[in-house]
């Protein structure tokens, strides 16, 4: 008996979990399955929403459904079977059909068009779907809390609702391309690291990667054109990098970019609204560049500008980014600055400039900038203040500097008047334009060779604080810029020198170089200037690992220029070089080397996909005027013994190969072979990218 009793419970529990496959016709799957513990179907035929009611009354332990072969057909005859819905389409899963069932496998009908209201919510067991190319419409909340770890949904998709796949915490990847994408898509989705935009993708929709703590960057398509970033799209997201300039956005909502890890940005030109809080408390941004070119001080060593299209600074756009440097974050046509727009934004700037349209800085505006050392303003009439705009900064100690002719306008203002005015200036700024460059070195020299210094602001050209201007100061500028330079990344220098300075075609070439492990070698960098004479320069030079910077000097045209090289203190195997002269001579000639690097490599150095960049090239003209000039780059490769032997022969030519087979003595755009010829008529060849 007692062994009958288990055969029985054994042959139930075998029927309960048992596999059942129906042909069926529309409304009649009740009928056709008579185990309601069944763990898996398979239909074929016809199905409506009344069958799809029945699986998700009835069977409640269903892990595996399988429609593939199944058609759904239209249902209407004014009974209500989920909801209020009485009225159900063709080739649609029905809303909330699947809703929290233990499904673990799913294969939806080849034919299917729409997936209804939360059909497949809360399924906390599913793990993978396969969307048709049949589908083109994907309702809210379709996915919202499942299991799903990566989702491909197929460009035929034109429509998806709100939170498709909201709280997909297991999701890891994902790829969209439908034009109108719902809000909240995938908020709380903590795995997703990798998403694909497709090119009809229009907006980054309210929410929609609210949450996503592992994306940092997203694989867009070039095609794509983002019009919108919506209402805290990616806020307490980990966003590392998003190229919106190239993306066209015109608009980004409140809170859209707020608690991200974004190190740098630059919002698109033509850009005409940024919401409140768009870019706050993101403690990693350094730089941000808003709509419009060049600093819009305008002076003579700086860009032309773009009007700016950006009027209004909203409330809190910038608030609580510590590490942001602000001081040129503003353009010409800002006419208002919201309240806490820039609270505590307190990384140092040398000055922070407000540009002569303010008319308006809203309630702590400005309040916790403590490492502000100078505040410039441009605007003739005094712009209306909110309250505590500059609360936490210690006004007394920062000089203002305003128009001469509004100054005593300002020293009556509220507010403005706690500022320090009668010997404001910017130590080391003796080209009064609001920053320290290396131009500032050559209009010292030059207001020193002049014997004209008594023309120079004293305090800020007094550099090294003895009461003097003499050669010791230029000096103490010199070791100053290298200073604050070093203290920068690569990628903020470019972004801050991109954006400030003109363009020229003017630059550097630099030689094939061959050098093996443990061994030091010599480059002669070349220096082309068809456009201007220059008489001092700046750029980083960029070493690959095991390669160390250990002198530099000027030769042949840079033979009586003084150089200068510091190491940087953010990034590995970056230094930076100065170089000017104390007569102010210029670069003679139109070609030629200006400088030689030596470099050594330690014993585990492989040259083996190796480079050495030089970036973030600023030339200085016999004006004063700073030029940004394209990187160089050439590859390293290994040495070999008729290398030792040849080490110390001259360079006679350089001559550069296109893909085409076109020669030049100038490189061209894209990958070039380069053919450098000694004159002891041997000859070298490395591929390098332009």
């Amino acid at each position: 008996m007692r062994k009958l009793f288990f055969l029985l419970l054994a042959a139930i529990t075998a029927f309960g979990g048992a596999a059942v496959t129906v042909n069926n016709t529309a409304g009649q799957l009740s009928t056709k399955v008579s185990n309601l513990q069944i763990t898996e179907l398979t239909v074929t035929g016809t199905m409506d929403a009344r069958d799809f009611l029945f699986i998700t009354e009835e069977l409640n332990e269903l892990t595996s459904i399988n429609l593939q072969q199944a058609t759904i057909v239209p249902v209407s005859n004014g009974m209500v079977l989920y909801g209020t819905v009485t009225n159900y389409p063709a080739n649609e899963i029905p809303r909330t059909a699947f809703f929290g069932k233990k499904l673990t496998s799913v294969t939806l009908p080849n034919n299917i068009e729409s997936i209804g209201f939360a059909a497949f919510a809360g399924c906390y067991q599913l793990r993978s779907v396969t969307l048709p190319a049949s589908l083109v419409a994907i309702d809210d909340y379709a996915f919202a809390g499942s299991a799903l770890t990566s989702v491909n949904v197929p460009a035929t998709v034109q429509v998806m609702g709100k939170g498709v796949f909201a709280r997909c915490e297991s999701l890891t990847s994902a790829t969209i391309d439908a034009a109108h994408v719902g809000d909240f898509t995938f908020l709380g989705a903590t795995s997703l690291s990798q998403v694909n935009i497709g090119p009809d993708v229009k907006n980054f929709s309210k929410g929609m990667f609210n949450g996503c703590s592992a994306l940092t960057a997203l694989n867009i398509d070039p095609a794509c054109r983002i019009t919108r970033i919506d209402d805290e799209a990616f806020i307490n997201s980990g966003l590392q990098n998003i190229d919106i300039a190239n993306l066209g956005v015109g608009t980004i909502g409140d809170w859209a970019l707020a608690q991200t890890h974004l190190s740098g940005i630059q919002l698109s030109d033509g850009m005409t609204a940024l919401g409140e809080g768009a870019l706050a408390h993101n403690p990693m941004l350094q730089s941000a560049t808003l709509p419009g070119m060049g600093h819009a001080a305008g002076g003579p060593n700086r860009a032309p500008h773009r009007p700016h299209t950006l009027a209004e600074i909203p409330d809190y756009a910038f608030a609580g980014n510590g590490n942001l440097n602000a001081g040129d974050l503003l353009r010409e046509g800002v006419a208002t600055i919201g309240n806490y727009a820039l609270y505590n934004v307190s990384a140092d700037i040398d000055t922070m400039w407000l540009p002569s349209t303010v008319a308006y800085l809203g309630d702590k505006a400005m309040a916790g900038m403590i490492g502000m050392k100078a505040l410039r303003t441009d605007a003739a009439d005094v712009p209306a203040l909110g309250i505590d705009v500059w609360a936490g900064v210690d006004q007394p100690s920062v000089p203002l500097i305003a128009p001469a002719a509004s100054v005593s306008l300002y020293k009556e203002a509220d507010q403005w008047m706690n500022f320090f005015f009668e010997e404001g200036y910017v130590l080391g700024d003796v080209n009064n334009d609001g920053h320290v460059t290396i131009a500032d070195v050559t209009a010292l020299v030059n207001a020193l060779l002049s014997n004209n210094t008594g023309a120079l602001h004293q305090q800020a050209a007094d550099v090294n604080g003895d009461g003097n201007i003499t050669i010791a100061d230029v000096t103490a500028l010199i070791n100053m810029l290298l200073s604050g330079v070093s203290n920068m990344s690569v990628n903020t220098i470019h972004s801050l020198v991109s954006d400030q300075l003109v363009a020229t075609g003017d630059g550097f070439v630099l030689p094939a170089v061959t050098l093996r492990a443990g061994d030091s070698r010599s480059i002669d960098v070349e220096l082309r200037s068809t456009e201007h004479d220059y008489t001092a320069l700046q750029c980083q030079v960029v070493l690959p690992q095991g390669l160390t910077l250990t002198a530099v000097e000027g030769i042949d045209r840079g033979a009586g220029h003084s150089f200068y090289m510091s190491a940087s203190q953010v990034d590995d195997n970056v230094y930076t070089i100065m170089a000017t002269a104390m007569d102010l001579a210029t670069f003679e000639g139109v070609e030629g080397n200006v400088m030689r690097l030596t470099v050594t490599a330690s014993d585990n150095f492989t040259a083996q996909g190796s480079e050495l960049t030089l970036a973030n090239v600023v030339l200085v003209t016999d004006e004063s005027q700073e030029l940004l000039a394209d990187d160089a780059m050439t590859r390293i490769s290994e040495t070999s013994g008729i290398d030792d032997i040849t080490a110390t022969r001259q360079i006679d030519t350089i001559r550069y190969i296109n893909v085409a087979g076109q020669e030049s003595d100038m490189p061209f755009d894209g990958v070039n072979i380069v053919v450098t010829t000694y004159t002891d008529g041997t000859s070298t060849t490395v591929k390098v990218i332009k």
